[in-house]
């Protein structure tokens, strides 16, 4: 009798499991595996508020049970290293996304965590920054959003390069560094005028025509990437363009951007080449259309036509251009004709970009 009352007193406070009628009672394999895995009340719950698979605990109980001093134990041993977990994908706030609310990675969107990683031994773990978060949930749900398509094509700059050589000191002496990248986004501001959908965004099962061009000229940093916006780029000259690409650059390095310069870019342009980069396919800035990666630009041997027909191999200036854009919206041929207008524009009239 006082047994029984113990072991009721006992059941009542967590420390045994509940008492199963004869009739239910389950076989001897079935009972020792029960007990190793599911403990007692107090032991699971314990378990289940830190997320630990009691299997995977030796017990010290009955048939390998799982004692509360065992999880205890297990809890207060050091643990291996773990990946960071996904936050909680809200939009960011304008100053600390890549591209203010443009750049939000919407609600739902949710990043498919990938294998478990064990640091080794002589590892460095290093916790991503706000601003790497932020980088790695838009890519990802960039990525799965848009069906990405790329096409490339080669640009002979050799004409570029003898303005840039004319020019240079011109500008330098009104405080502008005058590069590549500015014929480039120029051209870009001007063909995106021909070519509106590689300006737009999408918007359920709609096209969202943007009234505006505001270039989005991407930046890196040490300590991530951000995208600052030159507004209206179109209305723009040469001049204009490469004031802004100095002046937002340099302000974006030394943290200096307001929150509205990094918000509502419609078009991006990526400059990988810069650092000898042949040629990139880049991801898509969400919610635009489209991304124009620009290769290394330098001296390569080139095939030239003669004017009697015959060919000669000579030196040019050439660079490739990479553009990814969205299939929903942005045919292929569409792309391609916006990617022919450009080189055009760089190859045979850049004078006109002034």
């Amino acid at each position: 009798m006082h047994d029984t009352l113990r072991a009721q007193e006992a059941w009542r406070q967590g420390q045994l499991e509940a008492p199963v009628p004869p009739s239910e009672a389950p076989r001897p394999a079935e009972l020792e595996e029960r007990l190793r895995t599911k403990s007692t009340p107090l032991v699971r719950k314990i378990a289940a508020e830190h997320n630990i698979d009691l299997a995977a605990i030796s017990g010290s109980g009955l048939s390998g049970r799982v004692t509360k001093s065992d999880i205890l134990s297990h809890l207060e041993a050091p643990q291996p290293a773990r990946p960071l977990a996904a936050p909680p994908l809200a939009a960011p706030s304008a100053s600390a996304a890549v591209q203010g609310p443009d750049l939000s990675v919407g609600a739902g969107a949710r990043i498919i965590p990938g294998p478990a990683i064990e640091p080794w031994e002589g590892d460095r773990v290093e916790p991503w920054s706000r601003i790497r978060k932020l980088t790695a949930d838009h890519m990802v749900m960039s990525r799965r959003v848009s069906a990405h398509v790329q096409s490339l094509i080669e640009v002979d700059y050799s004409r570029i390069a003898a303005l840039r050589t004319q020019w240079k000191g011109e500008f330098a002496e009104r405080g502008v560094n005058l590069t590549y990248l500015a014929f480039i986004a120029t051209a870009v501001a001007r063909a995106l005028r021909r070519h509106p959908v590689l300006n737009a965004a999408v918007m359920g099962e709609s096209t969202v025509y943007r009234g505006e061009i505001n270039l989005g000229i991407a930046v890196a940093m040490e300590w991530g990437l951000i995208v600052p916006v030159i507004r209206r780029a179109d209305e723009l000259n040469l001049l204009g363009i490469a004031r802004a690409i100095n002046d937002l650059a340099e302000r974006a390095r030394s943290k200096r951007l307001s929150p509205d310069e990094v918000q509502k870019g419609t078009f991006t342009i990526t400059n990988p080449g810069v650092f000898g980069t042949f040629v990139g396919l880049p991801v898509i800035n969400q919610p635009q259309a489209a991304i124009l990666a620009v290769g290394a630009i330098g001296k390569r041997p080139a095939v030239l036509p003669g004017p009697d027909g015959s060919d000669t191999i000579g030196i040019r200036t050439l660079g490739m251009l990479a553009m990814s854009y969205d299939h929903r919206i942005v045919d292929g041929a569409e792309a391609d004709r916006f990617l022919a207008d450009l080189r055009a524009a760089l190859e045979e009239a850049p004078e006109e970009l002034a």
